[in-house]
């Protein structure tokens, strides 16, 4: 694999890693008897759905995603250094809670930025794929909810 390729891959995992951590941490704070929400960010799963799919659609669908990708390093540089800013408020001395609030801001406005980008992005996917490869995409949306229930199933049913 070469290093361009390696470096994509470095990048998918930052960014799904830093998406997946705020959103488990919003939804820790805000969901209803302090379960996550049901998906952390949709756009995630069309990373599954590509990963299955045939040589031939990856390159079909691939235009997209690398236009995407280019554009990531800035994103996951803000998010870095958002997080530095969170880092550096809370060790310092003595402790300004006006700095913090501000660093968290800084933070959560360059994740919405970012997964405004990544909602953008599933929109053109979808609208390249074919209902068969969306199906696959719901599926793949809806992988690690609680207790592998997803939202189409009833009660007491037993999971797909």
């Amino acid at each position: 694999m070469g290093s361009s390729r390696w470096l994509l891959v470095v990048l998918i995992a930052s960014l799904a890693v830093n998406l997946a951590l705020a959103g488990f941490v919003v939804g820790r704070l805000s969901g209803p008897d302090g379960l996550a929400p049901a998906s952390l960010d949709p756009s995630l799963g069309m990373f599954r759905v590509l990963r299955e799919l045939p040589e031939a659609r990856r390159e079909a669908l691939g235009p997209p995603l690398r236009d995407h990708f280019r554009g990531l390093r800035g994103e996951l540089r803000r998010m870095r250094e958002a997080q530095r800013q969170i880092n550096d408020a809370l060790a310092a001395e003595p402790f300004d809670a006006d700095a913090l609030t501000a660093a968290l801001g800084g933070f959560r406005a360059a994740l919405l930025d970012s997964q405004q980008a990544n909602h953008a992005l599933l929109v053109r996917m979808a609208r390249a794929m074919t209902a068969e490869e969306r199906a696959l995409l719901i599926d793949a949306m809806t992988r690690g909810r609680p207790h592998g229930r997803r939202s189409d199933q009833r009660e007491g049913s037993p999971p797909r």
